[in-house]
């Protein structure tokens, strides 16, 4: 199966578009605060997304022209948003805005409102904002429309501008934090994702920017969400930092039933790691944005799930009810885990998302797409609530950055088959061995461990302490089916130390 950073690539061809919001007039307003405007803004896309349920559904977007629509990814890099012409520059403050261009498969035209105290006011778009690269002709792309915006403002220095937020490319927006490159991705809904059926890709059509004073700290977008089968409002409300938070609300009305509402989607890549270093012929030991799903529950219960790349496309679920918080992880801090001096994957962020209020009963599902490509966006995790009705409102934060652990946490998983250079013929693919490294156990706690398996037999549960102070857990097991859901937690007396640790083995794989 194809990768979905792969399909990504054919998107501009086979996304259904929209038409863009109700037409704005530049009107005069008292003097308001940034985020009182924008919670006005966010009000007002929520009643116009409710009244799209009224109206003829999401049609296709108007083609970008032919030498756009052909571009390379390398070419389209090349169209370049002239910095002098960012918005917000000449006012001193910490922020300014940038925009993209359509073309590659950014096949969308984004409408792009300003709203400040003198109203709103819609940007047009202007081939001269915009750097070409020889053999494209600007003269052709009048009217084109834009794709997406980016906001910069200082992150790392107060010297620089970093670029801290993106919208580009159906729902998706990314983020990082201080010391981050960009990584792994999150969307605004996700729809039927990893179905035995073709998900739907909602679009945002709008973004509303709200201009910030120059003291603001926080900036403010507002998106208009179009789907086949969902009409939504999105207010982001950004603060940079270590992390950088994303304060999300957000509205969603469903035109008919969805099976899998997706809720705060984060979209990632997962090559290989501890479990298969140097897979496909490669000569470095790890390849990923992420590298582990953890999970936060009502009852304090903190679970992680080591990431994947599975033999087969599997989607699991985790029931969550009223969840405390779940992301995608990168715990694995070190370059020489990578040898990768271009990629610098030991900074790519993590993402953790906390609901505001109670979510209800649901689950949290974990899509892991079995793929050989790097550029492929093959693991997915987002929260599917059991009876979301016919319309949402709700709310989120999603942090990007490094975060601190706190408590015994699993900080590498290894497997192998026992024996595998001493007695070679000894054991099969049944026959697995894991080797589990616990970081943040005090010394002075000598730990225990309860090891479940099911669908296997344990043959061997040990804890050893290595020189470095953390704690390995090293389990036998022998397999009984062709997946087995293993759990283990580490504990002194009736107390654990700290996340329980998850895994699903599909014997067929180890070799």
């Amino acid at each position: 199966m194809s990768g979905r950073r792969s399909f990504l690539q054919h998107l501009g061809a086979l996304l259904l578009g929209a038409c863009g919001p109700a037409p704005l007039h530049a009107r005069p307003r008292a003097r308001t605060s940034p985020d009182d405007r924008a919670r006005t803004i966010f009000a007002d896309a929520t009643r116009r997304a409710q009244r799209r349920l009224r109206t003829a559904a999401i049609a296709p977007p108007p083609e970008v022209p032919p030498e756009l629509r052909g571009i390379s990814y390398d070419l389209y890099r090349q169209i370049r948003f002239r910095t002098e012409r960012s918005l917000w520059r000449d006012r001193g403050g910490r922020y300014e805005a940038q925009l993209f261009h359509r073309g590659f498969y950014y096949g969308r035209d984004v409408a792009i409102v300003v709203h400040d105290d003198e109203g709103a006011r819609p940007l047009a778009f202007d081939p001269a904002l915009f750097v070409y690269p020889e053999g494209l002709d600007p003269s052709r792309f009048e009217g084109l429309g834009f794709a997406g915006l980016r906001l910069h403002t200082p992150i790392n220095t107060d010297a620089y501008r970093d670029e801290v937020l993106v919208f580009l490319g159906a729902s998706y927006f990314r983020s990082l934090g201080r010391g981050n490159v960009y990584g792994l991705s999150a969307r605004c809904v996700g729809v039927d994702t990893g179905l035995d059926r073709p998900e739907e890709f909602p679009e945002i059509v709008a973004l509303h920017l709200v201009t910030p004073r120059p003291e603001d700290e926080v900036a403010h977008v507002i998106a208009d969400v179009r789907g086949p089968r969902v009409e939504g409002a999105f207010h982001f409300a950004l603060t940079p930092g270590a992390p950088t938070a994303i304060d999300v609300d957000a509205a969603l009305f469903l035109r008919a039933p969805v099976e899998a509402l997706g809720l705060a989607p984060l979209t990632s890549m997962y090559l290989f790691g501890e479990d298969r270093p140097a897979r496909f012929g490669d000569f470095r030991p790890e390849v990923h944005d992420s590298d582990g799903l953890v999970l936060h529950a009502e009852n304090g219960e903190r679970l992680y799930r080591p990431l994947r790349n599975p033999p087969r496309t599997t989607l699991s679920s985790f029931r969550l009810d009223r969840p405390r918080a779940f992301g995608l992880v990168q715990r694995d801090r070190d370059p020489a885990s990578y040898q990768d001096l271009e990629a610098r994957y030991a900074e790519r962020p993590s993402a953790l998302v906390t609901p505001r209020g109670d979510w209800g009963a649901g689950a949290v599902r974990l899509l892991e797409i079995a793929t050989r490509l790097e550029t492929d966006d093959n693991v997915g995790a987002f929260f599917v609530p059991d009876a979301p009705g016919r319309s949402l409102r709700y709310g989120y934060r999603v942090a990007f950055g490094s975060f601190e652990e706190p408590g015994a946490h699993v900080i590498a998983t290894r497997l192998g088959r026992p024996e595998a250079t001493v007695q070679p013929d000894a054991h099969d693919a049944n026959d697995g061995l894991f080797v589990v490294t616990w970081a943040g156990v005090p010394r002075e706690v000598e730990p225990n461990v309860r090891v479940d398996a099911e669908g296997a037999r344990v043959d061997l549960a040990r804890v050893e302490r290595e020189p470095s102070g953390h704690v390995r857990l090293v389990i036998r097991l022998e397999a009984e089916r062709d997946a087995v859901e293993l759990r283990s937690f580490l504990h002194a007396g009736e107390r654990a130390l700290g996340e329980t640790f998850t895994y699903l083995w599909q014997p067929e794989v180890a070799s």
